[in-house]
Order: C-alpha cells, then sequence, then structure tokens
C-alpha cells in the first residue's frame, strides 16, 4: 500500500483481553483506531492515553484507512488537522466515553443516564472519539453521532470496504 496521506484515520484488528471485549461488545473485529500525522507516524488513543507512535506497530496487523474513501485534505487543512490533533498528546483515556458506550450497549440504545453528555465535556478521549474530533474540527464529520459515542466499527462500516486494506 502507498503511504497515507495526513489526515487519513485507520481502523485495525487487534488482539488481547481489551481488543477482545470491544469486538464482542460491538460485534466488529474492528477495535482500534487512529490517525496519521506524517513521516511514519500516528496518532492514537490506548489507555494508558494519547500518544504518538510509529505506523509499524500495526504492520502484520488487518487494517483499513480511509485513504481514497474521501476526497483528499488540502496542505492547509492536512496542517491544520494534525496540529490539532496533537493537542491531544499526553491527554487521559476517555473513561467517560467508554462508560456512556457500555451504558448504550447494555441498554440496547436507550438512554437511561446521559453518560456521553459528560464524555463530550471531559478532555480525555478513546481512540474514534479522537478520530471524529479532530476531523470534525477542519470541517469533516465521519459519523452523525456525537464525538464520545463514535466507535471504530463505525468508522469500518462509514468505509464500506471502500477504503485500502492492508494486510502486512
Amino acid at each position: 500500500m502507498q503511504e497515507p496521506n495526513v489526515g487519513d484515520y485507520f481502523v485495525v484488528h487487534t488482539t488481547g483481553p481489551a481488543a477482545r471485549l470491544i469486538q464482542v461488545g460491538n460485534w466488529s473485529i474492528w477495535n482500534h483506531a487512529g490517525l496519521y500525522l506524517g513521516d511514519g507516524m500516528i496518532i492514537e488513543a490506548r489507555p494508558t492515553g494519547v500518544s504518538l507512535a510509529p505506523l509499524s506497530k500495526y504492520d502484520n496487523h488487518e487494517i483499513i484507512w480511509s485513504t481514497g474513501h474521501d476526497s483528499p485534505f488540502t496542505e492547509a487543512e492536512a496542517e491544520e488537522l494534525r496540529q490539532f490533533a496533537l493537542t491531544f498528546v499526553e491527554d487521559s483515556y476517555g473513561i467517560w466515553s467508554i462508560i456512556a458506550l457500555g451504558i448504550k450497549c447494555l441498554t440496547f440504545g436507550i438512554p437511561l443516564i446521559p453518560a456521553d453528555w459528560f464524555a463530550e465535556k471531559e478532555h480525555s478521549v478513546i481512540c474514534s472519539q479522537l478520530v471524529a474530533w479532530v476531523w470534525s474540527h477542519v470541517g469533516r464529520r465521519v459519523s452523525h453521532k456525537k464525538h464520545a459515542l463514535v466507535r471504530p466499527k463505525d468508522l469500518a462500516e462509514r468505509l464500506s470496504g471502500k477504503g485500502n486494506s492492508r494486510s502486512n
């Protein structure tokens, strides 16, 4: 696969206990997402917080890219997106987002507790929320949902097989 463009997002299938919980809870093989920032680097939100990492960490994993699905960002948009994404580095993981998604899953979407309201107010994110928030900052929406309720599954379904996939 060619190198992604700055701002492209990816959805990946990983393994491990947390990955399996996300997959089972969402009825999807896709359990993690992140953004490409250029020069082989990605930004992602993990339980340890938001950090930069080399894209190569997902070599040998099934991955879907937004590359080719949307029109590319202009240079100015890509730089604005990259700079905004970097403001999240070292932020904490979005526990209220996880709680909101868990409640939605357990109550089949019936809003008993407005945990998603808290999740939109906190300055911490989960992986797919990071993608949604950063893309919306440059005027693009990845979902009609609130940022805190966007799941990796939603990002993968948005691509509907139209994105480029690669297995390394």
